[in-house]
């Protein structure tokens, strides 16, 4: 054990190294469909899908000027979080990689589990919360666009998980246009779902389910017919009192959604020592200044039954 007076910052390498190893083995369920951007600015601004629509045929002579039809404009605003954790001396000197371990891997869960739970209420508030364009994520009434001309467009339904009822939902997500008028191309490949729908979710798009289930078919589906959505990936989004529950569930395009779903940090979750004017103890801080937001709601179709 070092010098009293220089324990504290002696500890900290060993306790930053474990936070963020520990962090970093964590966090690869976000990153599939989520995008993270690390920013240095108080908002961050999230256009939604649109462009420029068809390119107009040319006569030979004059070139059409492109008249861009945007979509709704999302502002992303990160917060911060901290919890501090209280060392002595004496813990340090008995255990000294023992207690850098123990607070290092201690604080990143917390971090982890700080993100994590936003990251599932998210998906849990998307039936409450509204986006730019006046609505929540999921909602039977999204305007197309910023000309209220365009119509509106459902990514909203009500019915049970099932493969019949995935395949409507891809059918309907086929039908989506852009703001600019052009088809919504899109690939529905991954199922989110609440914890009690998880194996629900195994038997549609795990290795043993490229027949329909023998022993719970689909009404209308006949028995051991082939499943058209055998190969889909699935995700739980939720945990605990967060996230979708029941029988909540959601059907998505997982590249399109990376596009409109973000995680905004001003801060990555870190850990950080702070000494005290007693030298028998020490403050290890984390910290994460972080938000999500999403800007689209056309990649993404929600279904919340009775």
């Amino acid at each position: 054990m070092n010098d009293i007076y220089t324990w504290q910052n002696d500890l900290y390498p060993l306790v930053k190294k474990r936070f963020d190893l520990r962090y970093a083995k964590r966090l690869n369920l976000i990153n599939k469909v989520a995008e993270t951007v690390c920013r240095d600015d108080v908002d961050y601004r999230l256009e939604g899908v649109g462009g420029y629509g068809e390119l107009p045929v040319y006569d030979g002579t004059s070139i059409a000027s492109a008249d861009s039809k945007r979509g709704f404009i999302t502002t992303i605003t990160p917060k911060e979080h901290a919890l501090r954790v209280t060392l002595s001396y004496k813990k340090a000197k008995l255990d000294y990689s023992g207690e850098a371990s123990k607070v290092g891997a201690k604080l990143a869960d917390s971090a982890y589990m700080t993100v994590l739970n936003e990251f599932y209420r998210l998906f849990g508030n998307a039936f409450t919360t509204v986006g730019a364009d006046g609505v929540p994520w999921a909602s039977t009434s999204h305007p197309v666009g910023k000309d209220s001309s365009s119509g509106t467009f459902s990514n909203l339904i009500t019915s049970a998980l099932s493969v019949s009822a995935i395949t409507d939902a891809q059918n309907k997500a086929a039908r989506f246009v852009t703001p600019d008028g052009l088809p919504f191309a899109c690939n529905f490949d991954l199922l989110l779902v609440s914890p009690e729908l998880e194996a629900k979710a195994r038997e549609i798009c795990g290795a043993d389910a490229k027949l329909s289930p023998v022993n719970n078919p689909d009404a209308d589906a006949p028995l051991n017919a082939a499943n058209p959505v055998y190969g889909l990936k699935y995700m739980v989004v939720g945990g605990g009192n967060v996230g979708f529950s029941g029988k909540q569930w959601a059907i998505a395009d997982s590249l399109m959604l990376k596009e409109v779903l973000k995680l905004v940090y001003i801060t990555k979750p870190t850990v950080l020592v702070s000494q005290q004017d007693n030298p028998l103890i020490t403050d290890y801080i984390g910290y994460v200044d972080f938000a999500f937001g999403f800007g689209d709601a056309r990649p993404i179709i929600f279904s919340n039954p009775a």
